[in-house]
């Protein structure tokens, strides 16, 4: 219950400080931006995600020992989150409820908290800036309702 907890709060600061920011012309991406210049794409049960604003955070709201990397559509509010330990570096990590990833669509949540698993891959990490790919199944808190995201990956700068 409480890691259940942890991820709405998680979720709920990350929505927050990004309606707090002032957007940039190198936060949004189009979709096509996204695919070809880096930014955040994935496929959410084999359709197409490609949010207009996506970054990194060094640490994360709520706690300090993690960073997120976060892909949000401002029309929608669905948003993708990953979160790692600030101690993780470039490598592969296996995604569940201690390295893990939530995705709110349609107004649902799921996480990898809930019992999904998959992997994230960062590809290059530096103080301003990581790259990567993941894929994941996240699950509602009841366990019966999944999301499959796949293909993903992300070019954001670090704030």
């Amino acid at each position: 219950m409480k890691i259940a907890q942890f991820i709405s709060l998680l979720t709920l600061a990350g929505l927050v400080s990004l309606s707090s920011c002032s957007k940039k012309s190198d936060d949004t991406v189009t979709p096509t931006q996204a695919q070809t210049q880096g930014g955040f794409s994935v496929k959410i049960d084999g359709q197409a995600y490609a949010p207009d604003f996506a970054y990194a955070l060094a640490t994360s709201p709520g706690t300090n020992n993690y960073y997120a990397i976060y892909g949000l559509d401002s029309k929608t509010s669905d948003v993708v989150v990953l979160a790692l330990p600030n101690t993780a570096a470039e490598g592969t990590y296996p995604l569940s409820n201690v390295n893990f990833a939530s995705v709110t669509y349609a107004k649902e949540e799921f996480s990898t908290v809930n019992g999904g698993t998959g992997t994230v891959t960062i590809k290059t990490k530096t103080a301003t800036n990581i790259t990567g790919t993941f894929s994941f199944t996240a699950y509602d808190v009841t366990g019966t309702k999944k999301r499959v995201l796949t293909d993903g990956t992300f070019n954001v700068a670090i704030r």
